[in-house]
């Protein structure tokens, strides 16, 4: 049994066991303009309580062509806890796995996210993760990331920006250098169990470069 269908079925026996949970079904797709690169993931996510956890499966295409000869991309594993300080404070743990062929990566990570009162609808995170990434023919690798989010909610719309800062350790990411960027605009519009999404992010285009590409994303989430 693949690894892949291992977690899919812990995953599945988590979600049907007797706590009460909320859970939802995600799929997504991606578009990179530059590189014209497609890739697409599935995602099952559930809550029990205040532990998050969550699959994904990615797919792309034959040279990231658009769903042509749909190759394995890589899974996805989000373990979190999330902890209500008080009415505004959310400290939220995690640790995502990601699997893939050239290794596995783990992403220690702490989130704090604050709720204001003077504007309704309105919050503030921040994220610290440590990337590990332990690759299977090349040396190990590991990477900073610092995330900041805003977020606001208006009646069935969501709306969201986030930039990432990203400081690699003794290897170069974007532009011949150990730092990078990204930067990503999303809107949600909720109608009933469903739930459409848009994405845009601007994201380098390779790590000996500086040229920059307009990733575009497309979603569809059902909660049940």
């Amino acid at each position: 049994m693949t690894k892949m269908k291992t977690l899919v079925i812990a995953m599945a026996s988590v979600m049907t066991a007797g706590a009460a949970s909320a859970a939802s079904f995600d799929v997504r797709h991606e578009y990179k303009s530059h590189t014209e690169q497609h890739a697409t993931r599935v995602k099952l996510a559930d809550s029990i309580d205040n532990f998050l956890v969550d699959i994904e499966a990615k797919f792309k295409g034959e040279e990231g062509k658009f769903m042509k000869d749909l190759q394995n991309n890589g899974w996805e594993l989000g373990l979190n806890y999330r902890h209500k300080l008080d009415d505004n404070w959310t400290l939220t743990y995690g640790m995502p796995i990601e699997g893939r062929t050239a290794g596995m990566t783990y992403k220690p990570q702490v989130r704090a996210t604050y709720a204001l009162d003077s504007v309704e609808g309105l919050s503030l995170s921040a994220r610290y993760r440590y990337d590990v990434r332990q690759n299977n023919d090349s040396d190990n690798q590991r990477r900073h990331r610092l995330t900041g989010n805003v977020n606001y909610s208006m009646d069935d719309w969501r709306f969201g920006f986030e930039a990432n800062y990203y400081k690699a350790d003794d290897y170069v990411i974007f532009d011949n250098d150990d730092t990078n960027y990204e930067l990503n605009a999303s809107v949600r519009r909720h109608m009933g169990q469903w739930a459409p999404y848009l994405e845009f992010g601007d994201v380098n285009t390779s790590s000996v470069k500086a040229t920059r590409e307009l990733r575009s994303r497309v979603g569809l989430t059902y909660s049940f």
